[in-house]
């Protein structure tokens, strides 16, 4: 068996029943196989995504486990990623949440996608080629609200398994949040201006993992200058100003939030 056959092989193989082929692809020729194991959720999994190429050369399919009924929100999340994958070249990443600013499913409140490991391990997760060479993998796209993304930002995917109370409570699309959104950690990075001492906060910014904060007053010489920064954690910044709270708890990344005074209100600025 070639590398080219093994995805196929897999896709074909995996849970150990017959596949069901969609009539219709969701882009190009990526199809979509679904399954129905007797021990697992309906499973529906992408066939050719991947012939799409990456700039890492590291080659993927995708699969989405869903409630019955609910088989065409796994198709649009495969769908997302697929074109992510065609215009971007690259594959989503492990453990990391995409996140929109609006549910991308109708009446749900869905708008994050994250990869996780699946609930099979490694027989389902890994493409290899008849010599057992590890040629790709088989990615589980985790369909999450905004806060349940927030959450596995700070805590981690098993954490947030943990807090629903089983990886089953994670499937349901229509579900409302399984857990609220924690915002950073109190130990979390902010980078700022030693001009904080003496000027709040104007514009703030979430980067993913930490926040950057200038007063607005800071030149672009004294930006480059690396004695004019200081490091402090979420839980100093937010003691000392405490009304960027509630951008911290609802920032997406690459969110920028400009305050004009200290009432808690503030503008966004996307990236």
């Amino acid at each position: 068996m070639t590398e080219e056959q093994a995805f196929p092989a897999h896709v074909f193989d995996a849970l150990g029943v017959e596949p069901l082929v969609h009539v219709d692809p969701i882009g190009g020729a990526v199809r979509v196989v679904e399954k129905r194991p007797e021990d697992g959720p309906i499973t529906l999994m992408t066939l050719g995504a991947s012939r799409l190429p990456s700039a890492s050369g590291e080659r993927v399919e995708l699969a989405v486990e869903v409630q019955e009924g609910q088989e065409g929100a796994a198709r649009i999340a495969m769908q997302i990623v697929c074109d992510d994958m065609h215009a971007n070249h690259r594959v989503p990443p492990v453990g990391a949440p995409w996140r929109n600013s609006e549910p991308f499913l109708s009446g749900t409140r869905i708008s994050a996608i994250l990869v996780t490991p699946s609930r099979w391990g490694a027989a389902f997760d890994e493409v290899r080629a008849s010599d057992g060479a590890l040629v790709g993998h088989l990615r589980t796209l985790r369909l999450l609200t905004d806060a349940e993304a927030a959450f596995v930002s700070a805590q981690g995917w098993e954490a947030l398994v943990e807090a629903a109370g089983s990886l089953d409570a994670l499937l349901d699309v229509e579900r409302d949040d399984a857990v609220s959104n924690p915002g950073l950690r109190g130990n979390a990075p902010v980078f700022l201006s030693k001009l904080h001492a003496d000027h709040p906060p104007r514009w703030v910014t979430f980067t993913g993992g930490e926040l950057q904060s200038v007063t607005g007053l800071e030149s672009d010489a004294y930006m480059d200058d690396a004695a004019n920064h200081e490091v402090w954690s979420v839980d100093t910044f937010l003691t000392r100003y405490p009304w960027i709270a509630g951008f911290v708890r609802e920032a997406r990344p690459g969110q920028t939030a400009l305050f004009t005074d200290d009432s808690g209100a503030y503008t966004l600025e996307d990236d």
